[in-house]
């Protein structure tokens, strides 16, 4: 059983060139494949994996490559792209559903469907292919209105290692006729199978929105803001999102512009978006968002806004990362906490940086309207560069906070082998072994993919 027996099998001529876009991941070093496959159709996929698992070789699946945790950046296996499949799009207007192939990105589908009014609600700043959303669960700063991927998913089409192309679903809202197997393929980083096809559920586009980069009066009125707001304007809050002042700043100094306030950035800030599929002539989200400013002014509660520029606070919310890493190293930590933990947290997390990790400066942001948080550092580019040793110190004992405030490791980016050791150590035994006993179950000999999982 070798890989020049499993690539003759496959045929000289399938294999593609090894192209470095393959091999390098969106934030972390580049690695390296034995060769790179791109099936055409599901039934070609199923057929090479199970060539593969015949012949004892590892196979890693790759969408888009935009993830954040190596899990489909190859080390020495053989790569699967799915950016060819692409049999499948067929949109029904009536259900508003999409039944797409995998191997689209998430721009490709809502440029289709922007001219029907509709979208598949997932925002990001990435543009991933749908079978890698569907692999990872992706959530996005939108998802404390519409949800995340799994929210969003009707029904999957999927390619096992035994050959077979399973479909799980009608594609329907309503639908208890069998067990939803399918669920356990969605944020299952592809370590259960390939994900060919998906059927979408679809969201209108909203007609209007309304933003605003508000300044707290500090942290301890950040949640009753929250409340207040999620009570008196409801599904119309599509983002609610935290920013720190470092990360603030490294996004403005990115971006060459001044500081939307008024006054000097404050130690923490919000945006906030509501939406609506209403015209303003129904419903002005405008004047509602001024109002309820105006309100949390009088209270004291607010500081400071900005207001009225839409595309340029969301260009700011999505410059935080380029902008950190203009600054130095980004260690990244996309984590989830219950709301209530948050600051705690993030008090006994700078705490035990400044004790073991001086250097490092917290540029914390994140979905604070689903519990998400990217609790990101920057290890400053005069600073002596981590050992690999200390690296893995520092991120053990952030996710030993993590999992003392009750949160979690991984919030939106999957599981990879970045995460590998962190799985092993914070998953309790019982539940390791029951998922290793259905990756077992559906993928026997573990052939598939480089990340362990269970």
């Amino acid at each position: 059983m070798t890989l020049e027996a499993f690539l003759t099998a496959v045929g000289p001529a399938a294999c593609a060139e090894i192209e470095p876009r393959y091999l390098q991941g969106a934030r972390y070093g580049a690695g390296h494949a034995a060769a790179v496959l791109k099936p055409a159709t599901a039934a070609q996929a199923a057929e090479w994996l199970a060539l593969a698992q015949r012949h004892g070789v590892a196979v890693v699946l790759q969408g888009a490559h935009t993830g954040l945790v190596q899990a489909a950046t190859p080390n020495g296996q053989v790569l699967l792209s799915t950016e060819r499949l692409r049999e499948v799009f067929e949109f029904d207007p009536l259900d508003r559903t999409l039944r797409v192939s995998a191997g689209f990105k998430l721009s490709e589908v809502n440029q289709r469907l922007a001219e029907h009014g509709l979208q598949f609600p997932i925002d990001l700043s990435a543009d991933p292919s749908i079978g890698g959303m569907l692999a990872h669960n992706t959530g996005g700063t939108r998802m404390c209105r519409y949800g995340d991927v799994r929210a969003n998913t009707l029904g999957l089409e999927v390619a096992l290692v035994n050959g077979e192309v399973l479909r799980f679903g009608h594609g329907l809202a309503k639908d208890n006729s069998a067990l939803a197997v399918q669920q356990l393929f969605i944020g299952s980083s592809g370590s259960l199978g390939l994900v060919t096809e998906a059927t979408l559920k679809l969201a209108p586009l909203p007609k209007q929105s309304a933003v605003a980069l508000v300044a707290p009066s500090g942290l301890d009125a950040v949640w009753p803001l929250y409340q207040r707001w999620m009570g008196e304007f409801g599904a119309l809050v599509s983002a609610f999102e935290g920013l720190s002042a470092p990360a603030l700043a490294a996004a403005i100094h990115v971006q060459g512009g001044a500081s939307p306030f008024a006054t000097e950035l404050p130690p923490y800030s919000l945006l906030i978006e509501l939406s609506s599929e209403l015209s303003p002539a129904q419903l002005n989200l405008r004047e509602l968002l001024h109002a309820a400013l105006e309100s949390a002014f009088e209270s004291g509660e607010v500081v400071d806004a900005a207001l009225d520029n839409d595309e340029g606070l969301w260009g700011l919310r999505h410059a935080v990362s380029e902008g950190l890493r203009e600054q130095g190293a980004v260690i990244g930590f996309d984590i989830s906490l219950p709301r209530k933990a948050v600051w705690s947290f993030r008090e006994a997390a700078t705490a035990w940086l400044a004790e073991h990790f001086a250097p490092a400066q917290v540029c914390d942001f994140g979905h604070l309207g689903d519990g998400g948080q990217h609790f990101n550092l920057v290890w400053p580019k005069a600073a002596a560069p981590l050992a690999k040793d200390d690296s893995l110190r520092l991120r053990t004992g952030i996710y030993a906070l993590v999992a003392q405030h009750g949160g979690s490791f991984s919030a939106e980016h999957g599981l990879g082998p970045l995460l590998q050791t962190t799985y092993d150590q914070l998953t309790p035994a019982p539940q390791r072994a029951l998922a290793g006993a259905v990756q077992g179950l559906l993928n026997p000999g573990m052939g598939l993919g480089q990340f362990r999982f269970g």
